[in-house]
């Protein structure tokens, strides 16, 4: 038996949050800095077991996201559960303890992070995250050289849509692919959105002319821009992508 859609479309990708508990206070999350969840969180071995599952149902991808997935203390054995079974693991991190982990990962069979980064200026960075950029950066490089394929996630804000070259930069120096993601109005008052919202027409006018190709990401319809570094970014917009 394998999983389709609706469309007749078989499900190979399957996307987890193994916890709500969040060490980082972003603006614009309606978790906010979770640090306790009355909710019961599934252990190590469930997860194996819903891997195991998914496998036999198709599934060959599996992405862990949170709250903050590091967060776990038991995150190694999860993510060893699932590529035992032999499904595939990535995961999307806010990269605060990812320079404790990263190694450990690797091991466990981890491929690829995704890594929230919205500021390369630390008091900005704290405003957004009420994070610390250092540690963020040092768990960057730290998946980088555990040989982690990682990706930079910068959601745009009106706090620091100003700093998107700059991000492009970080980037590139490091040979990374970013996603520039626009804030999407979930678990937001109608004047927050208005207040952190920033549209992404004047980045994508920027990549048009600095590109040296462009391409649409099939299944997400996401544009894509291929820079004269080598590095690739998408457009990421709250509602699809319609461009």
């Amino acid at each position: 038996m394998v999983l389709v859609d609706r469309y007749g479309r078989p499900v190979t990708h399957l996307r987890i949050s193994v916890t709500f508990k969040c060490n980082h206070d972003c603006i614009f999350c309606h978790r906010e800095g979770i640090l306790y969840s009355g909710d019961k969180e599934l252990s190590a071995n469930e997860w194996s077991f819903v891997a195991k599952v998914a496998v036999e149902l198709g599934i060959r991808e599996f992405k862990l996201t949170g709250g903050e997935p590091l967060i776990r203390r038991d995150i190694v054995e999860i993510v060893e559960g699932i590529t035992g079974h032999g499904g595939k693991t990535s995961m999307v991190t806010n990269g605060s303890l990812l320079e404790h982990y990263a190694y450990k990962l690797v091991e466990a069979g981890l491929e690829r992070v995704n890594v929230s980064l919205h500021s390369l200026n630390k008091d900005t960075f704290y405003k957004i995250t009420r994070g610390n950029l250092d540690k963020v950066i040092r768990g960057i490089e730290a998946a980088i050289n555990a040989g982690l394929k990682v990706k930079i996630d910068y959601l745009i804000l009106s706090l620091n849509v100003g700093e998107y070259k700059k991000i492009i930069e970080f980037a590139e120096k490091y040979g990374l692919d970013l996603n520039i993601i626009e804030l999407i109005p979930i678990g937001l008052s109608k004047d927050e959105y208005n207040n952190l919202h920033h549209p992404l027409e004047e980045i994508k006018k920027y990549l048009e002319e600095h590109s040296i190709k462009k391409y649409v990401r099939e299944f997400q319809l996401r544009p894509t821009y291929v820079l004269p570094s080598g590095i690739q970014v998408s457009l990421i917009k709250g509602y699809g992508n319609p461009f």
